[in-house]
């Protein structure tokens, strides 16, 4: 029988809970977390007063799908907790121009019904077609030159309306990061990811799904199984290299030797935590960059598009005055996205530039 080690998990997040669930089978397991609670990014906010009373609405973590998550499709069914398929749609809407469309629905495409002879918007829809056979014959045949997204796009001969209104908006809103950060992107990273997601195809394209009752549902139950020992508030100075094992350096000046680390916090964290980083460690590790997002939890659907038709899962709003450096703003229109039945239309709001009304806020985080 092989030895039980002595491992440490730090980071609470996904991947620090799906680690230490599997390592607990053959190991004595501590998962440390500097926060008060488990689950990371997973936020579930349940609504506490009204008719939906009793509504969970995620505002962190909130898809997977049955193709890019298989690891996580067997943590959710090794803990007995159920998925359901969600619609996963984009929309996009310029307040400059006044443009409107959703993925939803040929309804949804021609929101705006002048679009059937808008020679713009066909020419965009054929354009989008053009790139998606080019990107598909160049990745399968790894010919995508190691340049930039938006030097890519210039040597393809691309119109600005598929780019400026489809393509960086979608990125924008899958990164949460601004259309310049997104330009800037290498080419072969991106056009990969929407391969993988089905962003270049209309077959085979995964099933999107959420997590019934919610995300913080697999967190619960993963506190509910697990056998190891769970430290929030985790005061963690450093990760200290030994001949055998490794040495956790804890505020107060004390120290616990373990057989192993598993340090599953953000790259920036983990290169913050090792006390000798190798140069390998330091170069890996060091490249990460994170994006600081305002969300708001709100009923207020004024920060959908105007048409209703126009309404998708993911909303990118290209606000009046919006820069190309600003954060991207981009709605979750959560009825859709969880399947709610509620009253109310919820709705998640990242990095908007006009207020939402006050008095239709339900929280606010960054």
């Amino acid at each position: 029988m092989t030895e039980r080690k002595n491992i440490a998990v730090i980071g609470a997040g996904v991947a620090g809970i799906v680690a230490a669930h599997v390592l607990q089978r053959r190991h004595n397991v501590e998962l440390f977390e500097r926060n008060a609670y488990l689950g990371g990014h997973t936020n579930t906010v349940v609504i506490e007063h009204g008719p939906d009373a009793g509504t969970p609405v995620d505002t962190g973590f909130i898809v997977l799908n049955d193709k890019t998550y298989p690891n996580f499709h067997a943590f959710l069914s090794q803990l007995s907790v159920p998925v359901r398929y969600a619609d996963m749609s984009f929309s996009y809407c310029c307040e400059r121009t006044g443009l409107q469309y959703a993925g939803t629905t040929i309804s949804g495409l021609f929101a705006q019904r002048k679009n059937l002879l808008s020679p713009r918007f066909l020419g965009f829809l054929a354009d989008l077609a053009r790139f998606a056979k080019r990107a598909v014959r160049d990745l399968q045949r790894d010919e995508i030159p190691p340049v930039t997204l938006g030097q890519y796009l210039a040597d393809g001969g691309y119109s600005s309306a598929m780019v400026e209104e489809y393509l960086l908006p979608m990125g924008s809103a899958i990164w949460s990061s601004p259309r310049d950060e997104i330009r800037e992107f290498p080419a072969q990273t991106f056009i990969r990811f929407f391969a993988n997601h089905g962003l270049l195809s209309f077959k085979n394209r995964p099933l999107w799904q959420t997590v019934v009752g919610g995300s913080h549902s697999y967190v619960k139950r993963f506190a509910e199984t697990f056998s190891g020992t769970v430290t929030l508030n985790a005061g963690i100075l450093g990760v200290h290299r030994l001949d055998q094992g490794v040495e956790l350096l804890f505020e107060g000046d004390r120290r616990k030797r373990y057989d192993a680390v598993v340090l599953a916090t953000h790259a920036d964290e983990a290169l913050s935590l090792l006390l000798d980083p190798t140069e390998d460690e330091q170069r890996l590790l060091g490249q990460w960059r994170y994006e600081i997002n305002h969300t708001v939890l709100h009923t207020d659907v004024s920060a959908l598009p105007p048409n209703p038709r126009a309404w998708a899962s993911w909303n990118y709003i290209r606000e009046e005055g919006a820069a190309p450096s600003d954060p991207a703003s981009v709605t979750y229109h959560m009825n859709r996205l969880q399947g709610l039945k509620t009253q109310a239309e919820y709705c998640v709001t990242l990095n908007r530039r006009k207020p939402v009304r006050v008095d239709r806020v339900l929280r606010e985080f960054n």
